[in-house]
């Protein structure tokens, strides 16, 4: 089971290679070394450091149709780096979310804007927890209740059923839940969902459905799919068992345009917890695509023929791959193709593309995809 939740973490986590710029580390939390750039200016990644002047906090409603939400797994442990953040930079954290900025709203809410119509303030923040690791309990909850920001931890039904001394208890989430913390789904096993059948996906989320029920006494309806995988047949498993959203665990901001089902997140751990990647996230924009290939997040072709189209007019694009040698080619003002020299390695395979927003903000938009 650790073995598996370190490897999730490594959404956001590779090391940045000498020559690399910073910015393109931050960008991906790890070392997507390779990169491909079109037109990107001399002067892009000191424009993202200093951009961002402190305003007052809004009211949770707005004329903003995006958010950031951030992923968690443990605090203040000593023994994972991949999947922690160190006491120093939680605490770095919570002081920016607390500086007047932002706007930290619950999950739930930030759901409910995007499938109603509703406006978002501008700078507004989600923050998930995935795994009930004893520490969230500990370490987190109370900095979060503390300061009022309201949390949403993604539980997988059989991590706590085992009484492992490192998780939390049914109690615990109880008492957190009493407090307005969110339960969401996370499976029963914590399994890697792309890898089962159909009916043992459906197994998986039908017990934790009944475990939830018996402990908390309802069922979550928003989900986070172990290690941020899925495809089809998972996305429709999730979407049929009653829950209304789901994250993965690409980068990116969530806005009206993401699809409801695949969420995209930002992950923190030690590594890549500094401030500088933690601002920059903070203070993203989406970046407005459509006609994503390929559509399944799970590869079908390997290697991957990647390509979208701008909704909107964007200036220089940089699109990187987490492995595989890139040749980018921009079809006009709309379309964007991306093709790689080999097939990429079995596991999982991501690319993110930024482009530079208004008021010094980075337009963001990541994938993740399974490899067969």
């Amino acid at each position: 089971m650790q073995s598996q939740t370190n490897v999730q973490q490594n959404s956001d986590a590779v090391v940045c290679a000498n020559g690399v710029n910073m910015f393109r580390c931050m960008v991906f939390g790890a070392a997507f070394a390779i990169g491909l750039t079109v037109g990107v200016s001399p002067g892009i990644a000191q424009e993202a450091s200093t951009s961002g002047a402190t305003t007052s906090a809004e009211s949770p409603s707005g004329n903003a149709n995006s958010a950031v939400v951030f992923m968690y797994h443990r605090f203040a442990e000593t023994d994972y780096p991949s999947t922690n953040i160190r006491g120093p930079q939680f605490e770095a954290h919570i002081r920016e979310l607390t500086n007047g900025k932002y706007t930290v709203m619950g999950v739930p809410e930030i759901i409910d804007a995007m499938q109603n119509g509703k406006g978002l303030p501008d700078y507004a923040i989600g923050i998930t927890v995935d795994d009930a690791y004893r520490s969230v309990y500990d370490v987190a909850w109370p900095a979060f209740k503390k300061h009022n920001l309201p949390m949403t931890i993604f539980v997988s039904s059989e991590q706590v059923d085992a009484g492992y001394e490192n998780y939390m208890t049914w109690d615990m989430l109880r008492e957190m839940v009493k407090d307005g913390v969110t339960i969401g789904g996370h499976s029963q096993h914590h399994s890697h969902l792309p890898s089962l059948s159909v009916e043992e996906v459906k197994a998986e989320l039908a017990h934790s459905a009944r475990r939830f029920k018996e402990e908390l006494g309802f069922v979550p309806d928003i989900f986070a799919y172990p290690y941020g995988e899925a495809s089809d047949d998972v996305i429709a498993a999730v979407k049929e068992a009653g829950y209304k959203a789901a994250f993965g665990q690409q980068s990116g901001a969530v806005s009206t345009e993401s699809d409801i089902m695949y969420l995209p997140r930002f992950a923190m751990n030690e590594n890549y917890g500094e401030m500088d990647r933690f601002t920059l996230a903070a203070n993203s924009l989406p970046l407005p695509v459509s006609d994503v290939t390929p559509p399944n997040y799970t590869l079908e072709r390997n290697p991957p023929a990647f390509g979208f189209t701008l909704k909107e007019k964007t200036g220089d694009v940089a699109c990187y791959p987490s492995e595989g040698e890139p040749t980018m080619n921009r079809l006009g003002e709309e379309r964007v193709e991306i093709r790689l020299d080999a097939p990429v390695s079995s596991g999982r395979w991501r690319i993110n593309c930024t482009s530079m927003g208004p008021n010094g903000r980075w337009r963001w938009f990541g994938m993740l995809y399974t490899v067969p």
